[in-house]
């Protein structure tokens, strides 16, 4: 993986923000006309996403800085450490994150303490403290969505060659999408194929039951029919057949 080069901390008041410029701004209330002059300072590229990001971004640091009461060289160095921490943030597309923080801490520590030439205390202890707690929470909490914004996507293009083969084995779009036909067909037959294998063997579990019950159903009116057979009283048929079969016999005994 690629990582990012971290340039060299250094001395960042009036770099990005001459005086002049922080006067003009300290005049300025309107989230718009902010929004604009950090578009034409920094040379953002007008009517944009990545711009209404910056600006936000911005207009919220300034919005601290003066809640904070920060004084002229302040703002500029604030501002200014928040331009580099991105500016370190989107150089490459690949994780950077630690070495960003380490490069962020540099720039702090470079206006901090007075040690000329290498770094001036523009911050007292407490405004350190502040700044950092600001970067950290509104910037580093949402490195990753900084980003995916401005940052490019990576694409990787794959070739395999393999041994006794001299060139390259590759696939034209249309031949990989008969394949993936191919495989989806072939998903789908075996598929149904299951499909139909489970619905008969359903249908035969369902047939025996059927042919069970039926079965038990047509033993018991069978015999319900029996029962109600042995128990039906004479008709009159019955009784002229029996009264018919005792006068003969009657007639047959011996006098």
């Amino acid at each position: 993986m690629q990582n990012s080069t971290a340039p060299k901390a250094t001395i960042v008041v009036w770099t990005d923000l001459s005086r002049d410029q922080v006067r003009k701004l300290e005049e300025l209330n309107d989230a718009e006309s902010i929004n604009n002059f950090f578009i034409k300072i920094f040379n953002f590229e007008p009517n944009t996403k990545r711009t209404t990001v910056l600006c936000d971004l911005y207009y919220y640091a300034l919005n601290f800085a003066r809640t904070n009461r920060f004084n002229h060289e302040q703002i500029s160095t604030f501002i200014s450490i928040l331009k580099r921490v991105h500016e370190m943030c989107i150089q490459t597309p690949f994780a950077n994150m630690e070495e960003t923080y380490k490069y962020f801490k540099e720039l702090i520590l470079k206006h901090s303490f007075s040690r000329p030439p290498q770094s001036l205390r523009i911050f007292t202890a407490d405004g350190t403290k502040k700044v950092t707690d600001y970067i950290v929470d509104t910037y580093f909490r949402h490195y990753k969505m900084y980003k995916f914004i401005f940052t490019p996507t990576i694409d990787f293009n794959l070739q395999f060659t393999y041994e006794g083969m001299t060139g390259a084995i590759s696939k034209t779009e249309e031949e990989e999408k008969e394949d993936v036909n191919t495989v989806k067909d072939n998903e789908e037959k075996q598929s149904q194929q299951q499909e139909k294998h489970e619905e008969n063997s359903q249908l035969t579990d369902v047939r025996k039951l059927i042919q069970t019950y039926v079965k038990e159903e047509i033993q018991k009116i069978q015999s319900t029919t029996n029962e109600q057979e042995t128990l039906r009283p004479p008709t009159e048929k019955h009784r002229s057949i029996k009264s018919s079969s005792t006068k003969t016999s009657k007639s047959q005994a011996p006098k």
